[in-house]
């Protein structure tokens, strides 16, 4: 408990004052303790950082996994990873944000690993499009999934809005975006 508590207030911490301008000290008070508290936890800030994007790569990836398991359609299957896509940027948009801009933080060889999970996640999405869309080559299919996932992320920036509202907003618009509309 304690330690989803750290989680939650990190990525909250992170996305607003950002990596570097958040410390140890700050999550602690966050969630009641101190920052050498958290050391019980996590050997490092970094190590928590990493906790947080692992678990976002990781719940995009599961996403992919579970509508590919469907064997629906190519259009129903891509309408179904974007609606997940959507759904999690607005569930957890503390940990998307993280995602795409924790990164950078990172040792080579963390934000390595980090990488290869996002691809996997993209490559999911261009052979769901590609098998959806087969007048597109790879190449073409991959810069509109990059597209339309900076579309997802933007999502998760979106503020206080509706989330009914906004979930159907920006389905509506990857889908377009897609061209399976």
């Amino acid at each position: 408990m304690r330690r989803e508590m750290i989680v939650s207030a990190a990525a909250n911490l992170f996305r607003e004052r950002g990596y570097s301008g958040t410390s140890l000290d700050d999550i602690g008070a966050a969630v009641g303790t101190t920052g050498p508290a958290i050391y019980r936890h996590f050997p490092s800030k970094e190590a928590l950082l990493t906790e947080l994007l692992e678990r976002a790569v990781e719940r995009a990836q599961r996403d992919v996994k579970s509508v590919a398991s469907q064997r629906l359609a190519p259009r129903p299957a891509l309408e179904a990873i974007v609606r997940r896509s959507v759904a999690h940027a607005l569930e957890e948009s503390d940990l998307v944000v993280m995602a795409s801009e924790g990164v950078r933080n990172l040792s080579a060889s963390t934000r390595q690993r980090i990488s290869r999970g996002q691809r996997v996640v993209i490559e999911a999405w261009v052979a769901a499009l590609r098998r959806a869309r087969p007048e597109l080559d790879r190449e073409q299919a991959r810069a509109i999934v990059r597209g339309v996932v900076a579309l997802a992320q933007a999502v998760s920036r979106s503020g206080r809005v509706d989330r009914a509202w906004a979930e159907d907003r920006f389905v509506r618009m990857a889908l377009a975006a897609l061209s399976i509309d």
